[in-house]
């Protein structure tokens, strides 16, 4: 009993003192500044993560922007032409990744701006990112003006493109014009050189030549003569180029229209009848074209 007694007024003491501390003004103070410092580091935790993760954000958008980099400049660079639908993709692109550009720098200036972190590796790791991005700007601009150059090269390729159908449909209708002229100048030789190498000739005895009023009536002083009122198919047809020999199917014959003597010749065949050899054609049918022969 008496040691539980001393035990009593100890435990009594104690909690007397420690009601005595919770009910003072300096240990409310201390707790009211543990619960403000509890709430301020909840609130720079937070202010961190959000820093971070706009951090995280920029660098993962670069990422992609690298990307994109490879395949513009791939696409530039190949040499050949890029078709509408792949220009006009490569303009929406680009318009896009330079606005994102344009936010991933508003990004970082408020991560700069951003008094909570003052550490040197972060400036750095700002800085570095901030170089990136001017980079990747004056990459987009190029590419850009490169993609602005395309457009206009193909622009004027265009209306050269144009200006060479419209050239060659000119020079097709001149060929085909040319062509036709051709054909027509081709008959018309062709027609003027049948004219120039046809001759006509007839063999018949007088009567027969005067009947087809090839030859006149003559009188008692006065001879028979080749009249030129005969009808142009009362006589036979030739090609004077195919045509150097005629049967005259008689044994007597003589030559009457106008022919220089030395240029042909009346021979008998194996039957013993006449006919006409034609030695020198150009100046047999000089005079005339047209041959009569009277046969007996």
């Amino acid at each position: 009993m008496k040691k539980i007694i001393p035990l009593l007024i100890v435990i009594f003491l104690v909690l007397t003192i420690a009601s005595c501390v919770e009910n003072s003004s300096k240990y409310k103070t201390l707790l009211a500044q543990y619960d403000s410092l509890a709430i301020t580091k909840d609130s720079t935790k937070a202010e961190l993560d959000r820093v971070f993760e706009t951090l995280n954000e920029v660098e993962n958008g670069l990422k992609s922007l690298r990307e994109a980099e490879n395949i513009f400049t791939l696409q530039t660079q190949q040499g050949k032409e890029l078709s509408l639908s792949t220009r006009e993709q490569m303009r929406s692109d680009i318009s896009a990744i330079k606005e994102a550009i344009t936010g991933y720098k508003n990004q970082i200036e408020k991560l700069k701006n951003e008094s909570r972190i003052q550490s040197a590796q972060f400036k750095k790791r700002l800085e570095a990112l901030t170089l990136e991005l001017e980079e990747k700007s004056a990459l987009i601009t190029d590419l850009q003006r490169q993609l602005e150059e395309k457009e206009a090269e193909l622009v004027v390729k265009t209306g050269q493109i144009a200006t060479l159908d419209e050239a060659v449909a000119t020079l097709q209708t001149d060929i085909s014009t040319l062509k036709e002229e051709k054909e027509v100048q081709k008959e018309t030789i062709a027609t003027q050189d049948q004219l120039l190498n046809t001759a006509f000739y007839i063999v018949g005895n007088k009567n027969d030549l005067i009947s087809a009023r090839v030859l006149s009536k003559g009188g008692l002083f006065r001879p028979a003569r080749i009249s030129y009122e005969a009808e142009q198919s009362t006589f036979m047809r030739i090609d004077i180029r195919k045509t150097s020999a005629i049967r005259l199917n008689s044994k007597k014959a003589k030559v009457l229209s106008l022919h220089p003597a030395g240029t042909y010749s009346l021979d008998q065949n194996e039957s013993g009848l006449l006919v006409l050899n034609i030695t020198s054609p150009s100046a047999f049918w000089e005079q005339t074209k047209y041959l009569v022969i009277e046969i007996q």
